[in-house]
């Protein structure tokens, strides 16, 4: 048993506190750190916060400032090993921890996650297959960029996720047209927009531990995607078999970018888009995929993963069993937006085979958009089979018996 784990955050999309039930069972002691205790309301263990099993802090944990006076706190007491899951509140945590010497994710790796348009000037110094990219200020800037490209080209916030702002432009009207909402979106989030190659091939993620700075990939999930020009995933299914080649150089690329990240510890999320030339990379997460996806991954490999993310970061071995099953989600999106109620059709999808939950997500009176990313997204379910093709067919099928409930239409 460790003796004390610190938790900065969790991800908010429904398995977050998983990690910290998870770290209840590893050490003696475990701190929880968050904003505000209502980001989790819809985490199916949210009660864990009110039990007394662990230790609540509530911090703004978007200041350097505070978390470093909290960990300086805490460490009056005893040295601690630190997680910081969620993204959104990774770079303040790595920089209070710089601060005081706790051993952690450097600054300048979680700067590189974070900002698209660095690492991929990074992953072209390192030879690390992946997208050519342009920063482009202005539209001139970002015509000229997606001409010497060649089109289709893909237009994207340098800073940001759930696919905001992210669109694909076959040619300068199309540029035109996108460029104003992308680089709003890029001065929202403080980045500024990219001119991306476009990368032709299916989407697939590696679904990766870290131990040591050795990669033990879980397996592969595949992305279903929606039609040009936005890149929402619609499905995932886990685990998906490629061909051995593409499944080492996927290998390959994960272990060259924990030299290039200082990434020893943790879980990892990476996008990789299968092309003529290879695998090439299209993102990395420091932490595991959002939704269900690691509730999936813990049901196909009869494991919890969880369980593994906190050895992980203790220094612990991590053994990856092989998987005895595989499991699909779909997510629930509103076409055409609007005011939501609710949904119709729920009693006929949980007699779908295979089915483990339906998330209702939205509220009643949320006004969610036209589907263009996740800020359109309802709700997601999941459903398990006894191989990846099964379990997607199920999850589609539930998916088709839901029908979202909105204000003033019939």
């Amino acid at each position: 048993m460790a003796d004390h784990l610190v938790i900065v955050e969790a991800l908010t999309s429904g398995t977050g506190l998983r990690l910290v039930e998870a770290a209840t069972r590893k050490a003696d002691r475990v701190t929880f750190v968050t904003r505000d205790t209502g980001r989790y309301a819809n985490d199916p263990l949210r009660a864990l916060l009110e039990t007394g099993a662990v230790d609540v802090r509530v911090r703004e944990t978007r200041s350097t400032e505070e978390l470093t006076e909290l960990f300086a706190e805490l460490l009056d007491d005893a040295p601690f090993t630190l997680i910081a899951p969620n993204e959104q509140f990774l770079l303040p945590a790595a920089t209070a921890a710089e601060k005081l010497g706790i051993p952690f994710l450097p600054t300048e790796a979680v700067r590189l996650t974070q900002d698209k348009h660095a690492f991929r000037v990074a992953c072209a110094e390192r030879d690390i297959p992946a997208p050519r990219s342009t920063a482009a200020a202005d539209l001139a800037t970002a015509l000229a960029a997606a001409e010497a490209t060649g089109y289709p080209v893909v237009l994207k916030p340098s800073i940001g996720t759930g696919s905001y702002g992210v669109v694909s432009a076959s040619d300068a009207d199309e540029v035109r047209a996108h460029f104003p909402a992308v680089l709003a979106e890029s001065e929202a989030q403080g980045g500024v927009p990219l001119v991306e190659e476009f990368l032709i091939g299916p989407v697939v993620s590696a679904e990766v531990l870290y131990a040591g700075g050795v990669p033990h990939v879980l397996g592969i999930s595949d992305r279903i995607m929606s039609e040009l020009p936005y890149f929402m995933e619609l499905a995932i299914r886990f685990p998906v078999d490629l061909a051995p080649a593409a499944h080492a150089a996927i290998e390959r690329i994960c272990a060259d970018l924990a030299g290039l990240l200082s990434y020893d510890q943790g879980p990892a999320h990476i996008e990789f888009a299968l092309t003529a030339d290879g695998p090439k990379i299209v993102e990395f997460n420091p932490r595991f995929a959002g939704r269900n996806v690691s509730t999936m991954v813990s049901a196909a490999l009869d494991w919890n993963v969880f369980d593994g993310i906190v050895a992980s970061y203790l220094g612990e071995p991590v053994a990856v069993p092989a998987p005895v099953r595989a499991a699909s989600e779909q997510a629930l999106y509103a076409r055409g937006g609007g005011r939501f109620e609710g949904v119709a059709g729920r009693e006929l999808a949980e007699r779908v085979p295979g089915l483990e939950s339906i998330r209702i997500t939205a509220r009643p009176g949320d006004e969610l958009a036209d589907a263009k990313d996740q800020r359109s997204e309802y709700g997601t379910l999941w459903c398990t089979g006894a191989t990846a093709d099964e379990a997607g067919i199920r999850a589609a099928s539930a998916a088709t018996y839901l029908r979202p409930v909105f204000a003033g239409r019939g």
